[in-house]
C-alpha cells in the first residue's frame, strides 16, 4: 500500500489560523480574547483534520486500483481482507497521529497567544475537542478508504465527498429535513469537534456523536471490503 505523509500546509494553516482569530478577536461580532468562546473559536480544528484524513483515504485506497499497484500486492499476500484490514488500520491510525500533532500545536500556539496577553485561562472543554477531533479525523480517514475502495476513482470520489459534506448535507438537506443533518456524517463530526455552548440541541452531544460516525465508517468498511474481496482486480 502506497500512502503519502500527510501535508504540512494544513498544520501550518492551524497555527495561522489561530493567529489570525487571536488578532481578529473583539472585533465585528467575534468574541474577545480571554473568553472560553475565543479560545474555543481558535482550537477549531477537526474541520480542517478531517477533510485531509477523508481526502488521504481515498487516495490510499483507490489510487491502488486506478494505477493497478494493487495487483502485485494481492498476488504477494492473496488474503485481500488481511490486506483491507491492514490498510484501513493505517490511515485511522494516521489520522489519529496527524490530528493529535495539528491540534497540540494549535493548542500550543493558543497558549502562547494568550499568555503573551498575560491570560493564563483555557475552557475546560479542550480535552474534550482534543479528543473529538482524533475521532472525527480518524473515522473520516476510515470513511475515505471504503469511498475509495467503493468507487476506485479518486477524483470523482474526492468531488462527491467534499460536495457531500460541505453542501448537500449542511445545506440542501438541512432545508428540505431540518434536524437530520445533525445525524449525517458532516453533522456527527460537527457535534464531537464543535465547542459546547449556547442551543446544545442543534448538534449531536459529543459520545453520541462518536458513536454516528464510528458507525457510518464501519458499514461503509464492511460494504468496501465485501466489495473488494469479490471484484476481480486483473
Amino acid at each position: 500500500m502506497r500512502c503519502r505523509s500527510a501535508s504540512p500546509s494544513p498544520i501550518v494553516l492551524a497555527i495561522g489560523s489561530v493567529i489570525i482569530d487571536a488578532m481578529v478577536a473583539g472585533k465585528n461580532g467575534s468574541p474577545r480574547l480571554g473568553t472560553d468562546a475565543a479560545a474555543y473559536q481558535m482550537l477549531k480544528f477537526g474541520a480542517i483534520t478531517s477533510v485531509v484524513m477523508l481526502i488521504l483515504g481515498i487516495l490510499a485506497a483507490g489510487s491502488e486500483f486506478r494505477h493497478r499497484t494493487i495487483v502485485p500486492v494481492l498476488l504477494a499476500t492473496p488474503h485481500r481482507a488481511r490486506v483491507f484490514a491492514v490498510k484501513v488500520a493505517v490511515i485511522a491510525g494516521l489520522g489519529a497521529v496527524f490530528s493529535a500533532v495539528t491540534f497540540g500545536l494549535g493548542l500550543g500556539t493558543v497558549v502562547a497567544t494568550l499568555s503573551a496577553r498575560g491570560i493564563g485561562h483555557l475552557p475546560p472543554g479542550v480535552g474534550r475537542l482534543y479528543l473529538g477531533t482524533v475521532v472525527s479525523s480518524a473515522c473520516f480517514g476510515m470513511i475515505g478508504v471504503a469511498l475509495g475502495a467503493l468507487t476506485r476513482n479518486t477524483i470523482g470520489a474526492v468531488v462527491a465527498a467534499i460536495a457531500w459534506t460541505l453542501f448537500v448535507e449542511q445545506v440542501i438537506l438541512a432545508a428540505i429535513v431540518p434536524g437530520i443533518e445533525k445525524w449525517l456524517p458532516t453533522g456527527a463530526a460537527i457535534g464531537l469537534t464543535n465547542a459546547p455552548g449556547p442551543g446544545p440541541g442543534h448538534s449531536l452531544p459529543a459520545a453520541v456523536a462518536g458513536v454516528v460516525l464510528a458507525g457510518y465508517g464501519i458499514v461503509m468498511l464492511l460494504a468496501a471490503s465485501r466489495t473488494t474481496i469479490r471484484r476481480d482486480v486483473v
